[in-house]
């Protein structure tokens, strides 16, 4: 009975001597045959460093980053700070786009005006356009992108403990707002195609319909009609199928003297 026991209590010992081993040198292990590390915490705790390292800075900080006495040059967008010294040729003393180092200037992406400073209004973006505010947005994926994040500026958008203020939400709001829009109008350009236009001294301008219109090809023509999109003052000119020509989906006009069926118009633009 022992001898058949011997066997059986060896292989057990052994069971528990290698959990044991393994337990131990688990860590060790698993690198050596995955090749990086165990520690599981280690990503958040990088996270949590670089949030430690993000600093804050009120406005007069800010404009001491201005280049000057071996200063580096900083500017802010949307409250996000970035250091764009390596671009110097553009933002240094002198150079075109200086006028935004050392402050928030937001609104200045979009309206280009570079000559007065109101600091009250310079990064007041809630009343831009949809378009705008998508056209900010791309402004600040490219400094995410190709320049150092430095932190945050206390005020508009961030508060004191660098949380997002109600502002910046109400912004981010009518940011994905602007989004919606764009991909709603997107939808109706596929569905109502832009028309062929083309302009001369004599004729003014002339809109015209084929089934290659709007550099989309189709198997239907068309008739030209006026489409005002959501969040544009402005029309444009767009193909419609003799079916969509009463629709309510989007509001469409026709064209001044030019017949309801005609597959092209003539107008002046005043």
């Amino acid at each position: 009975m022992l001898r058949f026991l011997k066997p059986v209590l060896k292989q057990q010992f052994l069971v528990i001597i290698l959990g044991i081993a393994a337990g131990i040198y688990y860590p060790q292990i698993k690198e050596h045959f995955l090749g990086k590390s165990v520690d599981v915490s280690f990503e958040s705790a990088k996270q949590q460093q670089q949030q430690q390292q993000e600093k804050l800075f009120t406005k007069e900080e800010l404009a001491q980053f201005n280049g000057e006495n071996d200063k580096p040059l900083y500017l802010a967008l949307l409250g996000r700070v970035y250091n764009v010294t390596r671009g110097a040729k553009h933002y240094g003393s002198g150079c075109e786009y200086h006028f935004f180092v050392g402050r928030d200037a937001s609104v200045s992406f979009i309206t280009g005006e570079f000559d007065d400073y109101v600091e009250g209004e310079a990064d007041d973006v809630l009343s831009l356009k949809p378009a705008d505010l998508l056209g900010l947005h791309n402004w600040q994926n490219f400094y995410e992108k190709d320049y150092e994040f430095k932190g945050k500026l206390i005020g508009r958008f961030y508060d004191e403990q660098g949380q997002l203020t109600t502002y910046h939400h109400k912004y981010l709001a009518l940011l994905e707002q602007a989004k919606d829009e764009k991909a709603t109008n997107q939808k109706l350009r596929e569905k109502y195609p832009d028309c062929n236009i083309e302009w001369s001294a004599d004729k003014g301008s002339h809109v015209w319909c084929t089934k290659s219109s709007g550099g989309k090809n189709r198997n239907w023509v068309g008739y030209p009609r006026k489409l005002f999109e959501i969040g544009n003052s402005n029309f444009r000119c767009a193909c419609l199928r003799k079916e969509d020509l009463d629709t309510t989906e989007v509001m469409i006009a026709q064209y001044d003297n030019c017949e309801p069926l005609s597959h092209e118009c003539y107008y002046q633009v005043d």
